[in-house]
């Protein structure tokens, strides 16, 4: 072991595709002087056993990207290396057997719009002249792609691996990092060959990310899961014929293609998820290359399903079983992005390495190195997981994803393990009431009420709820509603350096003000979204604030992160232990009033401002705002009392109409008033973008990202706009067409329970007309008509409403 501390701009931990390729996009970034640590030989975690397949056929666009971009990167550094990555671009289908699979299906045909990705909607006549040897009796329509296919593990990451060295970047194999620390500005890792100072540290050691994150202070969502696929004798059939295309097919959890002249079979069992080195211990390290004993007895009904599907293999002998070690997460997205450590970057978390590594190498490498990617990261983002996120949560939820990856996602789709996760004091009654929850950030949250014990049915057009949301949004809109939002993100942010701290962060000033509120947007350097919160200053050396539940981590992070030596700022996560109710609807002011002895006329608590008021008996924050576009307020109080305010509510509420509201009609309303929200205001784009020059306050004033904000000539704008259509609304990812190309994407929508009208937002090409649009849902266009307003209340009088 050298005495000698190297240092470098970027150590990388793990020497598989994902962090091959995320040290091979940093050197295209021009970021060279990194260091690639793998303990063993590249590959030799989960990599080298991958199955290897990259699908064109998904079902968003960030994942359609993800995969595109991969096989761009992958076949560029071929041509470059001359290092053979072993693509067999035998295109594939994707089956559908349910009715929901085949909506699903007409969806992803979206996707492919959207990227540019040759596919075909066909019927079971194509698979079966494509692959006459798969069987189609129970086959209703399937996508057809052109341009994927499966590649060589081993081939690519070593074909990556040349590509990077050549640009002067190092990897060193067998020198295992065995610690971390904290030195001034930079980390000092620890390795087998010596230490090494690094400004940057990217942990991408798939089965090993937990234990190699506890040397940072963090808990990394990742789960090992086993994973089965087999590889039968030669096939006599297949001699003499092109390779047949990858066939997935959600009635075995799995894929079948061909290996060689032999097929290859992979199972996801849908009834139990097999792990390894769970938490806290974590995998071994002495762990290589390592395969775990075949289950048949866990994979034989699945089997057997593909083998009635693809019959020529079911007599086969099978010659070569793997089954290994791949990381997963409770959501089953990858963690690529920043980890809440300074200057620790997570790539890890990956169960489909080969299809994600290249693409999600290029967001990190253009995160780290720009400050900002070409697309939305929230779905990415590490630190989407909050405190909820325990060991056991990890592990459980994570076999649930598991079992689930080949349910049909269905909008409305969520997971049912470990539920209620966080039994709040509103739960019981909630439920009592009809309740059907969704899940939020571990909370639960009713989405529409319904019969006591009611499941919710999902999909693509409208559902039974429909009706229920409808008489939900109209009870608001004429008498009142109530919601439980106590998921929500509450800090309160005091001394006196505090109102600086904030005003230097936010696009918009801050309240100037004792009593008033703002709607504040706080941006990276870059000028785009880190978050939206709303600022109530209470008084000169004291605020509070509120945004996404979500957000509740990133956003305590994000502000307490700038925060300059010397600052006299305190600032309190309230998230976990205070709750929310919004009221609003034009009997609000009354209903409160009988609850408390505040003035609640126009004079004494104007819209926009707040004031900390008792509620029967209980000390609230009271802030005159709605999301509905009524008049209301949110009643702001520790959660332990929020039982006590909602009954309070309802008891004198009865003779004044007050009803439950859930989201799915939260949502309508929201539509309704044209506001934006988390979908419109994502990481890749800025308030200019939008529409929200308003909330920027720029002259005489500097704020973080100001200049990148005002040097930016934006490419996009944001359309509002009602479909025309009765049975189905936008849900957001979906195509925007004009003259059948596509100029833009929605963004969010939902249907408009009051004004009768299907709404969305649409994010379209800059100088894009507003005549002529539409929008493909489930492979059928639809007329939209852009609307300069919103089109209930415009003049927005119902808020400041007085009476």
């Amino acid at each position: 072991m050298s005495d000698t501390i190297r240092s470098t701009q970027v150590a990388i931990i793990g020497g598989g595709i994902m962090g091959v390729a995320t040290q091979f996009q940093l050197a295209e970034n021009g970021w060279t002087d990194t260091i690639l640590f793998e303990k063993a030989e590249l590959t030799s975690g989960s990599t080298w056993h991958a199955a290897g397949q990259i699908a064109h056929a998904v079902g968003s666009r960030i994942a359609g990207w993800i995969n595109k971009t991969s096989i761009e990167t992958y076949k560029r550094v071929e041509a470059e290396t001359g290092q053979s990555i072993g693509w067999h671009e035998v295109g594939g289908f994707r089956i559908a057997t349910t009715d929901d699979e085949v909506d699903w299906m007409k969806s992803i045909m979206g996707v492919g719009k959207l990227l540019d990705l040759p596919m075909d909607l066909v019927g079971p006549e194509e698979v079966a002249r494509v692959n006459p040897f798969y069987k189609v009796d129970d086959v209703k329509a399937a996508v057809r792609t052109f341009e994927d296919g499966h590649i060589d593990p081993s081939g690519v990451t070593m074909a990556l691996a040349a590509a990077t060295r050549a640009r002067g970047a190092k990897l060193e194999r067998h020198n295992r990092v065995i610690g971390a620390s904290r030195k001034g500005d930079m980390w000092l890792l620890r390795t087998e060959k010596g230490d090494v100072l690094a400004e940057h540290v990217v942990i991408a050691a798939g089965s090993y990310a937990n234990q190699v994150g506890e040397w940072f202070g963090l808990k990394i969502p990742s789960v090992s899961c086993l994973h089965h696929y087999l590889v039968t004798d030669t096939v006599p059939e297949f001699e003499g014929r092109p390779e047949l295309p990858v066939m997935r097919d959600n009635a075995y959890g799995g894929y079948i293609r061909q290996e060689q002249r032999s097929g290859l079979i992979g199972i996801y069992e849908g009834h139990v998820c097999p792990t390894v080195w769970e938490m806290p211990d974590g995998a071994p390290w002495a762990a290589e290359n390592e395969l775990f004993e075949a289950d048949y007895d866990s994979i034989g009904d699945f089997l057997m399903v593909a083998f009635d599907k693809m019959p020529i293999l079911a007599d086969l002998g099978i010659k070569r079983v793997v089954r290994g070690a791949i990381t997963h997460t409770p959501d089953g997205g990858m963690l690529v992005g920043p980890s809440g450590a300074p200057n620790v970057w997570l790539s890890c978390g990956s169960s489909i390495g080969l299809a994600w590594g290249g693409g999600a190498g290029k967001v990190l490498a253009d995160w780290m190195v720009h400050g900002e990617t070409e697309v939305n990261t929230r779905s990415m983002d590490p630190r989407r997981y909050g405190d909820f996120s325990t060991d056991h949560y990890i592990v459980e939820r994570t076999k649930d994803e598991f079992m689930r990856r080949h349910d049909t996602p269905c909008p409305g789709k969520q997971f049912h393990s470990l539920r209620p996760l966080n039994r709040h004091p509103l739960y019981d009654r909630l439920a009592a009431k009809g309740a059907v929850f969704g899940e939020v950030a571990g909370w639960e949250r009713p989405r529409y009420f319904g019969e006591v014990g009611e499941v919710e049915k999902i999909g693509w057009g409208h559902q039974g709820w429909h009706d229920n949301a409808t008489r939900e949004a109209k009870a608001t809109r004429e008498a009142a509603g109530v919601i439980d939002l106590c998921a929500f993100a509450q800090f309160e942010i005091t001394g006196k350096d505090a109102g600086a701290l904030l005003n230097r962060l936010s696009a918009n000033t801050i309240p100037q003000e004792d009593g008033r509120i703002s709607l504040n947007h706080l941006l990276t350097e870059k000028g785009k979204f880190e978050t939206e919160i709303t600022i109530w200053r209470i008084a000169e050396d004291r605020y509070f604030t509120g945004s996404a539940i979500a957000r509740a981590n990133p956003d305590f992070d994000w502000i307490r992160s700038h925060t300059r030596a010397g600052e006299d700022v305190q600032i309190v996560n309230r998230s976990a232990d205070w709750g929310m109710l919004a009221l609003s609807g034009p009997n609000s002011r009354r209903i409160l009033a009988s609850l408390t002895d505040a003035d609640l006329s126009n004079a004494s608590f104007p819209w926009l401002s707040g004031q900390e008021i008792e509620v029967a008996g209980v000390t609230c924050y009271a802030l005159r705002v709605a999301f509905t576009g009524e008049l209301g307020w949110e009643l702001h109080m520790p959660l332990e009392h929020a039982a006590q305010v909602y009954d309070a509510l309802f008891e004198t509420g009865a003779e004044h109409g007050l009803t439950d509201l859930g989201s799915y009609a939260f949502n309508g309303l929201r539509m309704e008033k044209a506001y934006r929200a988390s979908g419109e205001l994502t990481t890749d784009v800025g308030p200019y973008d939008v529409g929200l020059e308003r909330f920027v306050r720029a002259k005489d004033r500097d704020f973080l990202g100001r200049d990148a904000l005002l040097e930016a000539n934006p490419g996009w704008e944001l359309f509002y706009a009602e479909l025309h259509s009765e049975d189905i609304d936008i849900h957001g990812g979906e195509p925007v067409l004009q003259d059948g190309q596509p100029v833009g994407l929605t963004t969010s929508g939902g249907y408009g329970y009051t004004v009768g009208k299907s709404l969305g937002w649409l994010f379209v090409r800059k100088g894009t007309p507003k005549t002529g649009l539409q929008v493909q849902l489930l492979n059928q266009t639809y007329d939209v008509t852009v609307q300069d307003d919103a089109v209930f209340d415009p003049q927005n009088l119902r808020p400041r409403a007085d009476a």
